[in-house]
């Protein structure tokens, strides 16, 4: 289940919906189950983001949506076994999903390994991870564990 999170400028939401369907769509082709790519966006408030020691949000910023972000901060989960290729490959499909132009713009993609067993997801009315229940647990719902 990759997820891509992206804090950005404000965007509209025709230009989130674009990038998180093209970037769903290369996942897909990449080898993941397209229901299971997630792509979050948030806007990032005035004065909380800094590259250098110097603001890349400003007070003014905020006021309008854009077509294109200005700069983008990308956290991406990914399986342990994607390599250097995959991740240079998915970032520049970030950039340009973003329309981040190379020498106008800042942005920085951090790709976190997570481990498949990791990332539950509900399906079927029952949080999963995909994988077959080990021999002799149930699939009952709860855990005599749980509050223990």
């Amino acid at each position: 289940m990759p997820t891509v999170d992206v804090t950005s400028t404000p965007l509209t939401p025709s230009a989130r919906l674009k990038a998180a369907l093209r970037l769903t769509r290369w996942l897909a082709a990449h080898g993941s189950d397209p229901a299971h790519a997630v792509v979050s966006f948030r806007t990032a408030e005035p004065m909380t983001y800094f590259a250098g020691g110097m603001p890349l949000t400003k007070y003014e910023d905020g006021t309008g949506e854009d077509r294109h972000a200005r700069w983008a901060s990308v956290v991406c989960h990914i399986h342990p076994d994607r390599d250097h290729t995959y991740r240079a490959e998915l970032a520049e499909e970030i950039r340009e999903s973003l329309g981040l132009a190379a020498d106008t713009a800042h942005l920085m993609v951090r790709f976190e390994a997570t481990q498949p067993d990791r990332v539950l997801y509900l399906e079927s009315g029952s949080m999963t991870n995909g994988r077959p229940l080990p021999v002799g647990h149930s699939q009952a719902k709860g855990s005599h564990h749980a509050h223990s």
